[in-house]
């Protein structure tokens, strides 16, 4: 069972939590179940802390309808590399 626990970490973290490292920065991608309302993560990403809150009140289980970041909205689902400092994320799913 070597390295199972870790390989589990990044299938939670990266494909439902929908949260990938990218050279190009840190993607938000969820595929959530549809009765979750809310989930929060802490990631550290290249120096950097993120305190993500992603919200889903239309009940879907994937899509991003908008993200902010530290109350400014950004164009797409792709954080900047911020090398530094942390960053409040705000996330809302749908359509």
């Amino acid at each position: 069972m070597t390295g199972s626990a870790s390989w589990f970490f990044k299938a939670c973290t990266e494909y439902i939590l929908g949260i990938r490292p990218t050279l190009s920065g840190l993607l938000i991608d969820p595929c959530i179940p549809k009765t979750w309302d809310s989930f929060e993560v802490k990631r550290n990403f290249r120096g950097a802390t993120f305190n993500i809150k992603v919200k889903n009140p239309q009940q879907v289980s994937n899509g991003v309808k908008f993200i902010k970041v530290g109350g400014k909205e950004i164009n797409g689902n792709l954080l900047p590399d911020f090398k530094s400092g942390e960053h409040k994320v705000e996330v809302l799913m749908g359509s």
